[in-house]
């Protein structure tokens, strides 16, 4: 099985109930991934880095993508002052304060090195068979992205991936878009799970996908979630949720059979 987790922006009491709930669950062979966007906002952005390194620690089987925050501090540590402005503007001033760095106007000299080793060391995306896992999307094919040249689309693009980006492709699991309801946004060829986790009432979002099964029509997952107070919810099978398919489409049943060694990813 693959796990994705939406983005946790510096939420550690978010994150601790779901890596538990999850560990419980986890088998050898199975793949975590996690969408991006692990700091800013949030008031813990510091323990949620260590909570990630010693999950992977444990679980071999775990990879981290790229979210534009994180994009948005290695581009400021590198000295991108116009970016350095937009970071601290949206969420980076709650990151350095979680590293005793706030206010310092030579955080670079201080920030850990360890935690831009962890930040630098993320990919931008990972696809297997049936499903592509990336932080914001993909560009659909001739559309304008409305994201700056010297920016990577794959990290920052919203409305037009969202609204344009289907295809009889793999189906794109992401983040960055949070959903105004707390529940994912589901497409014939995409799945987004940033539910809210950097906002206020939001949820931080867990889904589980099948990459040994054929292809659906439609997006089949399981889903669990953790409220802002701490509280995990019950499993929840997704499937046939596409109010524009047919009425008569058939129920698509989800089910967890014995899974054997998945192949491996194709990273980027």
């Amino acid at each position: 099985m693959i796990f994705a987790i939406s983005d946790i922006h510096g939420q550690l009491n978010m994150l601790d109930p779901a890596l538990s709930r999850l560990s419980t669950r986890l088998r050898p062979s199975d793949v975590v991934i996690f969408l991006g966007d692990y700091i800013d906002r949030g008031p813990d952005s510091e323990g949620v880095l260590r909570r990630l390194i010693r999950f992977k620690k444990q679980h071999p089987g775990t990879m981290f993508l790229r979210g534009n925050h994180e994009d948005l501090l290695i581009r400021s540590y590198e000295g991108d002052k116009r970016r350095e402005e937009l970071w601290l503007l949206n969420g980076g001033m709650a990151t350095l304060s979680s590293f005793k760095l706030g206010g310092n106007s030579h955080w670079r000299r201080k920030f850990p090195k360890w935690a831009m080793d962890f930040v630098a060391a993320t990919h931008v995306a990972v696809k297997f068979d049936h499903f592509h896992f990336v932080h914001a999307g993909v560009v659909p094919y001739g559309v304008d992205t409305e994201v700056e040249a010297d920016l990577d689309p794959r990290l920052w693009i919203r409305h037009p991936f969202i609204k344009y980006g289907d295809s009889p492709g793999r189906i794109v699991v992401f983040g960055h878009t949070p959903t105004p309801d707390c529940r994912p946004l589901i497409h014939t060829n995409k799945v987004g799970l940033d539910t809210g986790a950097g906002q206020r009432g939001g949820r931080l979002s867990v889904g589980c996908f099948d990459d040994t099964r054929p292809r659906p029509r439609s997006p089949e997952f399981t889903l669990f979630q953790v409220c802002d107070d701490g509280t995990v919810t019950p499993d929840e099978a997704i499937r046939n949720v596409l109010t524009h398919l047919p009425k008569n489409e058939p129920t698509l049943r989800f089910s967890m059979p014995a899974i054997p060694t998945l192949p491996p990813a194709s990273v980027e």
